[in-house]
């Protein structure tokens, strides 16, 4: 063998090396990358970052952007109130991409939450968090997300006294246009007295009772005699009794999976039986005043009882009436502080009731993200996020 034949050998042997070793990588790293979406599934947000946004290339401006928006909207502080209403710009740097917002559910409430791109704009993430009053919780502990091709979800809450909840929305970057999010929400349960609601409702949850030795556990609702009673959820009759108290009574097990029993009072008529399926919407009684309400006109005392009794009224409460609407035009946004007046930026869109986090400077460069009636969301130089009303 010539002396040049045994210097190419080893380079091409360390050549041929080279080449299986990075076949291998390749594909075992594909192999690894479909095993770890398999056993952890990757949220929408994180499908479309890495299918759109190359997640899987560490140290990309463009995802470390992405994912740092989002771990940051996920500490933001900022509050609302149910109903709500924003209109959001999409974000043309991808640091801007998610929002946030902290808010209250009561009990008995169903939440629905929508995201409504305008016809210019691109995919819009959102995921559904219970937090306490300053957590900050981990991605993965989403209550909800949607999809990006169904940008909306409804939640209820099982928690005895409502839930806070975080909201986080994240747009895809670069896009042009705006969107619309809206948070409300609607009763769980059908009112239980027909043609009635809650201006019926004359006594209430805690008033006192029996010259003050007892509370009042439930809400007394007045109607006519005879007015059809509704069973409120679909469910079983767990039991109908005569005296006592209650007088006429009939209790109501839900069987829509909140655990809950429905208490029934005072009837002039009983309609159903014990162990009788209903569904929500049938009548299981008539309006009365029986049992210790027959000094009172006729009502129907309703309860609501798991583990205790429960006050029933954001049970009853109808939905939520239209959110505000959005005063401040975004085409013609400002990109500074006005000149004059005194403005202040605040953890929520109101006046009386929102921490204020400081006041701005006149002709403070900011930027704005979206506005919510006349308040924009703004966010500093300093990276500070809040709102504003620059009238």
């Amino acid at each position: 063998m010539s002396r040049r034949s045994s210097t190419l050998t080893p380079l091409l042997l360390l050549a041929g090396f080279l080449v299986v070793i990075g076949a291998c990588n390749r594909f075992f790293g594909g192999v690894t990358d479909a095993v770890e979406n398999i056993l952890t599934p990757r949220t929408p947000r994180e499908a479309f970052a890495h299918d759109s946004l190359e997640i899987d290339l560490p140290g990309e401006p463009l995802v470390t952007g992405w994912d740092t928006a989002y771990r940051r909207a996920l500490t933001d502080t900022l509050t609302v109130d149910l109903p709500y209403r924003e209109r959001l710009r999409y974000p043309a740097a991808v640091e801007l991409s998610a929002i946030s917002v902290r808010f209250y559910l009561p009990p008995g409430r169903r939440l629905t939450v929508a995201a409504r791109p305008d016809s210019l704009g691109g995919p819009v993430f959102g995921e559904l968090f219970a937090v306490g009053e300053d957590d900050a919780p981990e991605p993965r502990d989403a209550l909800l997300r949607w999809k990006a091709d169904a940008p909306q979800f409804s939640f209820e809450t099982t928690a005895r006294g409502g839930q806070q909840l975080l909201l986080v929305v994240q747009a895809a970057p670069g896009e042009r246009g705006t969107y619309e999010l809206t948070l409300r929400s609607d009763p769980v349960l059908t009112f239980p007295v027909a043609g009635a609601s809650t201006r019926n409702i004359k006594s209430f949850w805690g008033d006192s009772r029996s010259g003050g030795r007892r509370t009042h556990q439930g809400n007394d609702i007045f109607a006519p005699r005879g007015t059809p009673l509704l069973a409120v959820a679909d469910g079983r009759v767990s039991s109908t009794k005569v005296g006592g108290l209650g007088g006429k009574t009939v209790w109501l097990r839900d069987g829509e999976g909140r655990g809950l029993t429905y208490y029934y009072a005072h009837l002039d008529s009983q309609l159903v039986r014990t162990g009788q399926s209903v569904r929500r919407g049938d009548t299981v009684g008539l309006v009365g005043n029986t049992g210790n309400a027959r000094t009172t006109p006729p009502h129907l005392h309703f309860g609501i009882y798991r583990n205790g009794a429960r006050d029933p009224y954001s049970y009853l409460t109808g939905p939520d009436e239209a959110a505000g609407t959005v005063s401040y035009p975004l085409t013609e946004a400002p990109d500074a502080v006005p000149e004059r007046g005194k403005h202040y930026l605040r953890r929520s869109p109101e006046r009386d009731r929102s921490v204020v986090v400081r006041e701005l400077r006149n002709t403070e460069p900011v930027t704005v993200l979206g506005a919510t009636d006349r308040y924009y969301r703004i966010r500093t130089l300093a990276g500070e996020t809040g709102f504003a009303n620059f009238d």
